[in-house]
């Protein structure tokens, strides 16, 4: 639902919605035209109502981005993940085998390269390479078909 809303609101919910709620709280009594305490009374009732339907919402609108912030973590949890552990098998492919000089010194060498790869992915990790790696696996996902029985 709050998808369909324009962004600018969303980015400003706040705002907007304490802006028509005070519109409201002293609208609306001076409109019915009270005047005294009937006014203030009227006005606090509605303040009482505004407030409670603001806490509802606020609480709606709260839930909703631990959701996605959780879902977002959980997607950089794996991303790391898999970056990290591909290129930790290549540091063990790297891993010294034989006494030739020479190829130790590459095999060395192999490893220094991927703890630079991985200290640059985790330097780097943005939503743009977020982005780039779902939309990679993503492809993989979909070509792969689901076990009989899980869903």
């Amino acid at each position: 639902m709050l998808d369909r809303l324009p962004q600018n609101f969303l980015d400003h919910i706040e705002l907007w919605l304490s802006g028509a709620a005070l519109i409201l709280i002293f609208g609306i009594p001076e409109l019915l035209g009270p005047s005294g305490t009937e006014f203030w009374r009227i006005t606090a009732i509605i303040a009482v109502v505004v407030g409670s339907l603001h806490g509802v919402l606020f609480w709606g609108v709260r839930r909703r981005q631990r959701q996605v912030r959780r879902q977002a973590i959980q997607n950089i949890q794996a991303m790391l993940a898999d970056v990290i552990k591909n290129r930790l098998t290549a540091i063990d492919m790297y891993l010294p085998q034989d006494d030739d000089p020479e190829l130790l010194r590459r095999e060395v060498e192999g490893i220094r390269t991927s703890i630079r790869e991985i200290a640059n992915e985790v330097d780097t990790l943005s939503e743009e390479s977020l982005e780039a790696w779902e939309e990679r696996y993503e492809e993989a996902l979909q070509g792969t078909p689901v076990p009989e029985g899980s869903s």
